[in-house]
């Protein structure tokens, strides 16, 4: 399999659909060309696995849409981010690429015509892109950012809702935060990768079939100033809120920064994450949630709009992963959420990357939980209704984690679970390298290991 580089082009428009056609429903059409049987599908919330090849997607809503692909039998996968509008229907067109099993772009802007002007012999061999069937989506974004104010508390909705929930988990990416995020310009669609890579980390990538940009992260350095602090007892105490270096981002003068930024890689990182198994992504959204967005004592005194946004997406996305993200264990998949299980599910794919960061999550949010309340109790009467919502938002998810066995309000909660875990029998999960026995041989090697001097 031979290596290619990402095209970019794209600098064109994209073709419109045929409005004329009344047959043609609302919104998007996303065409695949040449796309094998027997591939995995995924499309926003929902995965598929092809009985047929299948030929695309029609009347996608306005909003931030991420479709990926993988080949049957295969570990990694593909995909496109892209942006649809409300108004003028567009043809968004892909190919698969078997010689670098990539989903690729048509070789140019007459193809791409030629292919939206067949578009009514196969419009109605489109899936719809609700395919639940009864469910009515909603767009999934509104086709201006969500203002960054509020006129009130909400109540989490998408914890019903399936449009809602894929709006909370995509709603501040953007066109312009998906060119800057991947590097990648005068495109319409942003193909990431399951190998792609941070800045300075090519080398992880050098088995992949597509050599593509490496994500521009945020707070790089901060992470590694970070490290470093954390390291040292004698200046926990110095070092322990990160407010101020969200404060520093929030003020740079090397450009106009957007608040949005932040939470759109929240919210680019879990599900490129999630959904790829993106190992960059993975890390980079443990180290936003545990080193940045919860250690962020003080934001809300300043920001409380961003920390409500930053905390109802992180709340979006832990139920995101236990409703709709399935289990890395085919076993553990058929058996289902045990009720001996402590917590939001271990086996899923964001807590397997790494088993101590789900314990970590815990005692982390347990200490947000107290340092918010001691900030804003400080303010007395003169809180405001913004840092009031800030509250009552992390309470939501304080609510929603205590359903799943975690009492963030415990002064003991580490003994709790350690005592529960004991009557239970159940193993810690956040410990990987507990010693096993093993059989050996007469020579004293390992029974089982496959030797090559036999």
């Amino acid at each position: 399999m031979s290596s290619t580089t990402r095209d970019n082009e794209g600098d064109h428009d994209m073709p419109p659909l045929a409005q004329s056609n009344s047959s043609f429903g609302h919104g998007d059409v996303f065409l695949l060309l040449s796309l094998p049987q027997n591939f995995i599908v995924g499309h926003d919330d929902m995965a598929i696995t092809t009985s047929e090849s299948l030929l695309g997607f029609r009347d996608i809503p306005a909003g931030t849409h991420f479709l990926w692909v993988q080949q049957p039998g295969a570990t990694s996968r593909n995909g496109y981010w892209y942006v649809t509008q409300e108004q003028n229907g567009r043809v968004h067109v892909k190919q698969w690429d078997q010689y670098n099993e990539v989903l690729s772009s048509l070789p140019n802007q007459a193809e791409e015509q030629h292919q939206a002007e067949s578009l009514e012999f196969i419009y109605s061999k489109l899936k719809p892109y609700d395919m639940r069937g009864g469910i009515k989506r909603r767009p999934a974004r509104a086709s201006q950012p969500m203002p960054f104010s509020i006129a009130g508390r909400n109540e989490p909705s998408f914890i019903t809702d399936p449009a809602k929930m894929w709006q909370q988990l995509t709603h501040a990416i953007s066109e312009p935060f998906l060119t800057r995020i991947t590097g990648l310009k005068l495109v319409d669609a942003w193909l990431v990768d399951s190998a792609d890579c941070a800045a300075g980390e090519s080398y992880r990538a050098q088995y992949k079939s597509v050599q593509s940009s490496e994500f521009n992260f945020l707070f790089a350095q901060d992470f590694k100033d970070l490290e470093l602090l954390d390291s040292d007892p004698t200046r926990w105490d110095v070092v322990e809120d990160t407010t101020d270096r969200v404060l520093a981002l929030l003020r740079s003068t090397d450009f106009s920064f957007d608040p949005y930024e932040i939470i759109a890689e929240l919210q680019f990182t879990f599900l490129t994450g999630t959904h790829l198994g993106n190992h960059a992504c993975m890390e980079q959204w443990w180290d936003l949630v545990l080193k940045i967005i919860v250690r962020a004592y003080r934001l809300a005194l300043s920001h409380p709009v961003l920390t409500i946004e930053l905390i109802r997406t992180l709340h979006a996305q832990l139920i995101y992963t236990e409703e709709n993200v399935e289990s890395t264990s085919e076993e553990e998949q058929e058996k289902g959420r045990s009720e001996h299980t402590i917590g939001p599910c271990p086996d899923r794919p964001i807590y397997q990357f790494n088993l101590q960061n789900r314990r970590r999550l815990r005692t982390a949010l347990a200490k947000y939980a107290r340092k918010l309340e001691e900030v804003l109790n400080g303010l007395g009467d003169a809180v405001t209704i913004e840092q009031s919502t800030a509250r009552a938002i992390f309470g939501d998810l304080e609510s929603w984690l205590f359903t799943r066995g975690w009492d963030l309000g415990s002064k003991n909660a580490k003994v709790e679970e350690t005592k529960r875990r004991d009557e239970i029998g159940e193993d810690d999960d956040d410990d990987d390298e507990m010693p096993v026995v093993v059989d050996l041989d007469e020579h004293g090697r390992e029974v089982g290991l496959v030797s090559f001097n036999d």
